[in-house]
């Protein structure tokens, strides 16, 4: 082999070795870092709305416990350099997706009206909803919530209400939260530094 193709071979083994540190330290942590932003932003009373979100990069996916109790983060495998010898074949971009597969998710992020009330009820389905929260937000609405009376119980969007007579339906994370986390600026952050840490970390000889 040749200088010359001895040099183009390195600089291949190198721009794998860049894109995989560029995914793992970018692309997955940014993602992992995004749920977390998600999970603090939003509602949290047992715990299932945040432990049900999903990360999908290049077709490999990652979802929460989907279980009751304290936000759990998401930690997506790495991928390995043949992975991406794999994923670059052909292709200029990789696609990643975040989603949340709770049932309740549309009542979750304000996207649908709901009455949102603690005890037993059988209309229009058979369910027990908890009045003592499983997270430290829903337990920190609790006490910052000092009249039960007040509140409403016709149907409204989840961050509209306030609490009712015998139970709870505090809103643990204010009106139209996920807009807010995705345009207001946090989102863009998150990103920003996972660029930076990547870009960071993936430097080699031949890619200054």
């Amino acid at each position: 082999m040749g200088k010359g193709s001895k040099e183009l071979s390195e600089l291949d083994k190198e721009i794998t070795r860049f894109a995989t540190n560029f995914l793992n330290n970018g692309v997955v942590r940014g993602a992992e870092d995004i749920v977390k932003g998600l999970q603090n932003a939003g509602p949290s009373w047992t715990g299932l709305y945040s432990n049900s979100w999903q990360i999908e990069i290049a077709g490999t996916k990652k979802t929460g416990t989907r279980r009751e109790g304290m936000p759990k983060p998401i930690e997506f495998p790495d991928f390995t350099e043949k992975d991406v010898r794999g994923l670059m074949s052909g292709k200029d971009t990789i696609e990643y997706e975040i989603k949340n597969l709770s049932q309740r998710a549309e009542y979750a992020e304000d996207k649908k009206l709901g009455r949102f009330r603690t005890g037993q009820f059988n209309k229009p389905r058979r369910k027990f909803v908890t009045d003592q929260p499983k997270t430290a937000k829903g337990r920190a609405a609790i006490q910052s919530f000092s009249n039960l009376n007040q509140g409403r119980l016709q149907e409204d969007l989840r961050g509209s209400l306030g609490g009712r007579s015998g139970g709870y339906s505090r809103a643990t994370a204010p009106l139209d939260w996920l807009p807010t986390y995705l345009n207001g600026g946090k989102l863009t952050q998150t990103i920003d530094l996972a660029i930076k840490k990547a870009t960071r970390k993936s430097k080699g000889k031949h890619l200054k």
